[in-house]
Parts: C-alpha cells; structure tokens; sequence
C-alpha cells in the first residue's frame, strides 16, 4: 500500500510541476518582461550596429577580403532581425512599456535600414558610398546606447 501511496504522491507532484511550466511558458507579458525583452533587443541592436561598422571601416581601409565582410553583414542581418522578433512578441502592457517601445521602435528601423545601405555599399566599388554608410550609423549606435544608459 506504501507503494500506491508513493506513487500517486510522485504522480500529483509530477502533474503540478507540469502544470506551473505550462503556465510560466503560457503567462501574460508584465512590464518587467517587456522592459527585459526591450532592453535585449537594444542591447542586440547596438551590438550589431558596433560590429558592422567597425567591418564597413575595415573594408573601406582595404583590411577585410569581401567575402568575410558579407557574411558579417548578414550575420548581424539575422541578428538584428531575431532582436526586433523579441520587441514585436512581447507586447506592451501599460503606458510606459508602450513609451518604451515607441522609442526602441524606431531604432531598430534605423538600424536595419542603415544596415541594409552598408550592405549594398559594401557590393558596389564606391568608396564614397561605403564610408557614408558606416558614418550614418553612428547616430543610431550613440541613440541605442543612450536608450541602454537609460532603460539598461
């Protein structure tokens, strides 16, 4: 009898382990995840807008061979990509979670739209073009470390 006592004891132990991951997997975005995925996604972006143009100099200079700065470039594509999915999937929940993403939100444009003008650059042989796409993201690299000093 010990026996069948013991395992429905594991048994009802398993079934409410069970159902408490289910619900921290399934539960409603509170301002502190959104705050927590916004600032990841920040922290990815700025990472990324660093990283491509310290690669866009070093292929102006004549320091990186193309095919390491493409895969770099779309590296950091990916990576940026994967930081906005994190700010879209959470959602948010009050007024200053929607100033939060109403501030990232743009930022993250900005990035990839400056990412995606250094990567045609980097294609095209115009050094001028290159150099001025590395140079227009640096507002938005300064704009997401003045977000992170902030909310970070």
């Amino acid at each position: 009898m010990s026996t069948r006592r013991a395992m429905a004891t594991l048994l009802v132990l398993l079934a409410l382990c069970w159902g408490g991951t289910g619900y921290a997997a399934t539960r409603p975005t509170d301002a502190h995840d959104y705050r927590r995925a916004a600032i990841e996604a920040a922290r990815s972006a700025y990472d990324v807008t660093v990283t491509v143009r310290l690669v866009g100099s070093a292929r102006a200079a004549g320091r990186l061979p193309l095919p390491y700065t493409v895969a770099t470039l779309n590296d950091g594509r990916s990576a940026l990509a994967g930081a906005a999915q994190r700010l879209v999937v959470a959602r948010p929940v009050d007024d200053a979670t929607a100033r939060i993403r109403d501030r990232l939100g743009p930022l993250l444009l900005a990035a990839a739209a400056g990412l995606d003008d250094l990567r045609r650059a980097v294609r095209a042989p115009d050094l001028a073009a290159l150099t001025g796409a590395v140079a227009a993201l640096a507002p938005v690299g300064t704009a997401l470390a003045a977000f992170l000093a902030e909310y970070g």
